[in-house]
């Protein structure tokens, strides 16, 4: 049995890749998404910690682990990888190429949410483009100066900037796009003059965000993505997924 950490773009593409192949596969998120189960396809959610991944592969049989999940999911990276390893469960990870780094004065990297804190101007307006989780760690900046995270449409994420809460009228609905004028009117509807988000590669139309904040004049901060452990084997497209898996991957 194979064991896909999912949620994003590449978790959906693997799903449906190991569904070509009728290979038996379990499909595992933090939080409770839609998901359709079929003869090949079964699902679970909520987070596992090292102990409670550890049971769920002994009782599940899992031989294979494939990691598709969020780049910035660090916590569950560290837990797969140690449970992985100390079991010699091979783990492949469905990563995101990252995009040439942008050079311009408006661009700006860095390597920590606290990092970005600090480079943060004061008296500017924020649009954080950084998910509902980031909306606790980006506390202190919010409760002193102007800022709009856009979050998903869903009832989890409204209940996460409740829980910290975040002022409702500052939240903008919806997803990234690859619509440029829609970033752009974004930015300008709101007065943005800071875009803070994080280096997802084209999947999260990084170079999108990166252009609309360009055009409006807007400096942009970049958390840059953080490093996958050196246990997984590392694959960025279909093509590489399936003849890893047509290779090596035992059921």
């Amino acid at each position: 049995m194979i064991l896909v950490f999912g949620g994003t773009t590449e978790g959906k593409k693997t799903a449906a890749l190991l569904e070509s192949m009728a290979l038996p596969f379990v499909y595992s998120t933090k939080t409770n998404i839609p998901f359709t189960t079929t003869k090949i396809a079964s699902y679970r959610h909520g987070a596992l910690d090292e102990k409670q991944l550890k049971k769920y592969i002994i009782e599940n049989t899992i031989k294979t682990i494939i990691n598709a999940s969020h780049p910035f999911a660090e916590i569950l990276h560290n837990t797969i990888a140690k449970v992985a390893e100390s079991m010699q469960i091979p783990v492949l990870r469905f990563g995101r190429q990252l995009l040439p780094k942008t050079e311009h004065p408006l661009v700006s990297y860095v390597k920590t949410y606290e990092d970005a804190l600090y480079l943060l101007p004061k008296g500017k307006i924020l649009l954080a483009l950084t998910g509902v989780q980031s909306i606790k760690r980006l506390k202190p900046r919010w409760l002193k100066q102007l800022t709009y995270f856009r979050i998903l449409n869903r009832p989890e994420s409204l209940a996460i900037a409740a829980e910290s809460n975040f002022p409702k009228e500052q939240l903008i609905l919806g997803l990234p796009s690859a619509n440029l004028e829609k970033e752009i009117d974004l930015i300008k509807t709101h007065q943005i003059d800071v875009v803070l988000t994080k280096e997802t590669g084209n999947s999260g139309f990084l170079s999108t965000k990166i252009e609309a904040a360009l055009k409006t004049n807007a400096h942009i901060i970049i958390i840059k993505q953080p490093r996958i452990p050196e246990y997984f084997k590392v694959v960025y497209n279909t093509d590489e997924l399936e003849l890893f898996i047509s290779k090596t991957i035992a059921v």
